[in-house]
């Protein structure tokens, strides 16, 4: 029913010009500068202390196992106090230090996300008031409301979550690794093994889910511009008896839908398990080989335990690292798509000095006239006429050879390629809008009422009219056969 162009693809899920998009997404940051820089020294001292706190955890657990053994051969009371339950204190405010920073990181970024995203709203909002007709002839209604939408939230969960996550296991897995390498050598290979097999599957997964998380956008973008267009377009479906054929083009881009969803939450929810059993299995190997180093006096008790915290907290952002780049890709593209968005091509302004029309007389001319929605596929060429004031005329020909073309010319929604068109010897080209369309008055072929009174609709487009302006136009319209009748007593309905 619609042949609009779209403008979400699979395809376009990798953003085209990504260091473009970094530049001019984090130039739209400006104002967040003081929250992003306690957000970085957050993130900074997050780290350091995920990686010194097991290290300081070694000595605090090999300092209480040396007073367990201690109280269990002398037989003495077990006692926390003395160095043993300061160590133990200041071990717990680590931790509870890490939690703040990790706290405060996040709900800044949270702040800082939805701070990005309402003012991109914003600038949308704004530069779709200043789009010319022609973009949103050219685009589907629900491919528009994606920019604003879907595209808009992924940029905001990817830098709240995805982009945190990110930077913080980056910094993570490196000092993690450096100092599990400092604990054994032996045992960081066979983690690393075990990884290298978990990160493998991660990126086959990865790979597939992208595209179907890419098909899952295309398919709701497809359903919404269906659904919006149907029922936009009910009455005329209704009138002439395509409900069966509008139902059936629904359920098949529903079902699609469902399809796409079910294939993306399939492959985002059975990686886990699956990455969880061989981190599991590379536990226990790594067990087996700790308790050897630690019965032969190698290794201690809080080494080992110290060395197990590492392997957890490297081991689930190592295997999320292609989940969390290809997270930050789709994020990109969604960003880029929106400023797109924003540099497409503007309404034409009004001129600096427009001219006006002191008494419209209604002398229309087209002078050589050449149009196209599509520049290299004109429709119109070397289009001459001209309209007396009083006269009328009727433009007749089939559907699609351009006679509400006319009309939109003459309203200036659309520019013309070549040539002018004046009103009463001005071109319209040199009219502000409001002024060029207060000299017409048109009306559509499909007739549209709005909710509200018959005044208001009489109205509409200047609803600071008055009541005599409005009976006059009534009677006006009357007079000229576009009111067959006027109702008994219609002044006290207005």
């Amino acid at each position: 029913m619609s042949d609009k162009k779209t403008l979400h693809t699979p395809q376009r899920e990798v953003p085209q010009n990504t260091k473009s998009t970094v530049v001019r997404l984090f130039s739209q940051l400006r104002s967040q500068r003081a929250r992003l820089a306690v957000v970085g020294i957050s993130i900074v001292i997050y780290v350091i202390l995920s990686i010194w706190n097991p290290l300081y955890s070694a000595v605090v657990i090999d300092h209480l196992w040396q007073q367990v053994q201690a109280a269990w051969q002398t037989g003495q009371p077990f006692s926390l106090t003395g160095p043993l339950g300061w160590e133990l204190l200041r071990l717990t405010g680590q931790y509870l230090l890490s939690w703040v920073f990790y706290y405060l990181q996040a709900y800044l970024m949270a702040s800082v996300a939805e701070s990005l995203v309402l003012s991109l709203r914003t600038q949308v909002a704004r530069k779709l008031n200043r789009l010319p007709l022609r973009f949103f002839d050219q685009n589907k209604a629900g491919e528009i409301l994606s920019r604003v939408t879907s595209d808009l939230d992924k940029v905001s969960e990817t830098l709240q979550t995805g982009l945190l996550k990110l930077i913080v296991a980056l910094g993570t897995i490196a000092g993690s690794l450096i100092v599990m390498f400092r604990y054994s050598a032996p045992l960081t290979g066979v983690f690393l093994a075990f990884m290298a097999v978990c990160m493998l599957v991660t990126h086959v997964v990865a790979g597939k889910n992208l595209r179907c998380a890419a098909e899952r956008q295309e398919t709701v973008a497809v359903l919404t511009g269906i659904v919006e267009e149907y029922y936009n377009g009910r009455n005329v479906i209704k009138a002439y008896h395509h409900e069966a054929e509008s139902i059936q083009r629904v359920s098949e881009a529903a079902a699609a839908n469902r399809i796409a969803n079910q294939r993306a939450d399939f492959l985002t929810n059975c990686v886990n398990p699956l990455i969880r059993l061989l981190t599991r299995m590379s536990q226990v190997v790594i067990a087996i080989v700790a308790g050897r180093a630690m019965l032969n006096g190698t290794m201690s008790v809080g080494v080992v335990q110290a060395f197990f915290q590492y392997v957890n907290q490297s081991a689930e952002p190592m295997t999320e690292a292609s989940y969390m780049i290809n997270s930050l890709q789709s994020a990109l593209a969604s960003a880029e798509r929106t400023f797109q968005l924003l540099d497409e091509e503007e309404e034409r302004p009004d001129p600096l000095r427009p001219r006006t029309v002191e008494q419209t007389r209604g002398q229309v001319a087209f002078e050589h006239v050449r149009f196209g929605y599509d520049p290299a596929q004109p429709l119109m060429r070397d289009i001459s006429f001209s309209v007396r004031p009083g006269q009328k005329i009727a433009v007749v020909g089939a559907t699609g050879a351009g006679k509400t073309t006319l009309v939109n010319l003459l309203m200036r929604f659309y520019e013309v390629d070549r040539g002018s068109i004046s009103v009463d010897g001005v071109q319209t080209r040199s009219l502000a809008r409001q002024e060029l369309r207060q000299c017409f008055g048109m009306v559509l072929q499909d007739t549209w009422l709005k909710a509200g009174t018959i005044r208001e609709n009489i109205a509409m487009g200047r609803p600071e009219e008055t009541l005599e302006e409005i009976q006059a136009a009534a009677r006006a319209a009357h007079a000229h056969g576009f009111i067959r009748r006027l109702p008994d007593g219609y002044d006290t309905m207005l």
